[in-house]
């Protein structure tokens, strides 16, 4: 009885050791504290600190602009406006916002020139609520307003 009581609680151990070493190596990769909240209201120091971790982090929003910079036979280069926003009180929205770069061909078939009729699930459409995964990469004055940029990895409808 002694040794099943032991082996149970041996094993319970090393399954938690287990469990926190791979969250640790989950952190060093991913920032999971940073949301476009958290974007929005940093400054450039704070937001190059950020870009100099190099960690992903993970971001929810809506598409509110879709701007094309380059569709060629070699290149593909976009880049999405995505917006969240929240309710202070009963009479102000904040809002928060960042720049998401979609670069490389293999977005293309993503992302079409105009939306069709009846668009398909993997399309990415303006209005539609996403999920992205990336890292910033930069940070832009958009109308006076300190915008970071967001190279995307990983982009996926929540809707």
């Amino acid at each position: 009885m002694k040794k099943i009581l032991f082996l149970t609680v041996y094993l319970l151990c090393v399954s938690i050791i287990s469990l926190f070493s791979q969250n640790s190596e989950l952190d060093s990769i991913i920032n999971v504290n940073i949301s476009l909240k958290e974007l929005s209201n940093s400054t450039p120091d704070k937001l190059d600190k950020i870009i100099v971790s190099e960690k992903y982090i993970i971001l929810e929003g809506i598409i509110s602009s879709i701007r094309e910079i380059e569709r060629s036979e070699n290149n593909f280069i976009i880049d999405l406006h995505l917006l969240n926003g929240e309710w202070i009180g009963m009479d102000r929205i904040d809002v928060y916002k960042c720049i998401i770069n979609v670069d490389g061909k293999e977005w293309e078939n993503r992302f079409p020139k105009r939306a069709p009729r009846e668009p398909t699930e993997e399309l990415i459409l303006l209005n539609n609520q996403v999920m992205v995964i990336g890292k910033v990469t930069d940070y832009v004055m958009d109308n006076s307003i300190l915008t970071a940029v967001v190279n995307a990895e990983y982009i996926r409808k929540i809707q």
